[in-house]
């Protein structure tokens, strides 16, 4: 963050989540001590003085943990209130420029009480001059709109999106770009890291991004919104049963220069089944080519054996963000975000941004 925040119109460090889990308390809990926070702040502020500092507070519903009480469900409204006032606290202590909210995967029930809670969030952050972020789950637009009725809630949801599962149906994009100051769409794990569907493949490649834009923008007013970019991708075994492992610059650098691997800028999936040599049959991948059907991914990735076992890896570079930011000019929204800003990205995308930063 020292390094590159100078770059950077606002900074979220990843900082907090909710205390309890099936229930919640209403408080939230800092990944950094307190004097961790203070000095760090300090020095951002240092660093440089017009970049804004707003902490995400991140919960990622399971069957452990979950969003309910701070959002009021089933009228809590005393633990949701509360809430509410320990964010406000926390602002003042540090002196943050506002707060970035990350519930995903939240269940359909919660939509209507999660709306209602950031516009008392919102009216609370603005009475202090404060900044309402909201980090939301991607969609892209349905061939066939529907309607799905969600029990716990007043009024059915309209699904005018494909992907109709957990939190894309409490992530109402019309209601957010009226009422949060900063809209974030998390354009990543198309192709996520555990084995089976939809197997391997990069984690936002173009054609997915220019989708989730053309539904945004008919919803989002342009100035309000971003598009967070992944800065990494994953490595899966092809045929083994082996783990799938987090690709940043470091292990892509060590596969190409350890593992002698079929380097591949851009991808051509279907083309590289065709005519990679195979230890076997490719069951992590071979059911899913329907998905590669018309796609050349600008992404590059890199197909290697290890331990009897064929292996590909799919990373970011510098060549393969700049088509993605192309992009993102194309709609002319107001920026992007990434996921996510740290040492092992590859250093030649910041560079870029340095030189486009120059240009402009």
């Amino acid at each position: 963050m020292m390094k590159y925040v100078h770059l950077y119109d606002e900074i979220h460090p990843f900082l907090y989540n909710l205390e309890g889990g099936r229930s919640n308390t209403g408080r939230i809990l800092s990944v950094w001590k307190k004097d961790e926070i203070d000095e760090r702040i300090r020095w951002l502020r240092l660093m440089s003085p017009r970049t804004l500092i707003i902490p995400t507070i991140f919960r990622w519903e399971n069957d452990y943990e979950k969003v309910s009480d701070v959002i009021g469900l089933n009228g809590n409204t005393k633990v949701r209130d509360l809430h509410i006032q320990n964010i406000l606290k926390e602002i003042d202590t540090y002196g943050y420029d506002g707060i970035d909210i990350d519930y995903e995967g939240m269940t359909c029930e919660k939509k209507e009480v999660f709306q209602e809670f950031l516009i008392l969030l919102r009216d609370e952050l603005h009475k202090k001059g404060k900044i309402l972020s909201v980090a939301i789950h991607p969609k892209t637009v349905a061939e066939k709109p529907s309607v799905y009725a969600c029990k716990g809630l007043k009024s059915p949801i309209q699904v005018d999106f494909y992907e109709a599962y957990r939190g894309q149906l409490t992530h109402d994009y019309e209601f957010l770009g009226k009422v949060a100051d900063k809209v974030k769409i998390m354009a990543y794990e198309l192709h996520p890291r555990k084995q089976g569907f939809p197997g391997p493949g990069p984690q936002a490649p173009d054609w997915w991004i220019d989708k989730i834009l053309e539904y945004a923008v008919a919803r989002v007013p342009n100035d309000k919104l971003y598009m967070a970019i992944p800065t990494y991708g994953y490595d899966w075994a092809l045929h083994c049963e082996a783990e799938t492992k987090s690709v940043y610059y470091s292990r892509a650098k060590w596969i190409r220069e350890k593992m002698a691997p079929r380097k591949e800028e851009p991808t051509d999936v279907l083309e590289i089944f065709k005519t990679q040599p195979k230890a076997g049959d490719w069951t992590y991948l071979r059911p899913y080519l329907y998905r590669h059907q018309g796609h050349v991914y600008s992404d590059p990735s890199l197909w290697y054996r290890m331990g009897g076992c064929d292996r590909v890896a799919f990373y970011m570079n510098r060549s393969a963000f700049e088509k993605k930011m192309k992009i993102l000019d194309k709609y002319k929204i107001r920026g992007f975000s990434f996921w996510q800003l740290i040492e092992d990205n590859d250093p030649e995308i910041h560079k870029y941004l340095e030189e486009k930063l120059g240009r402009e």
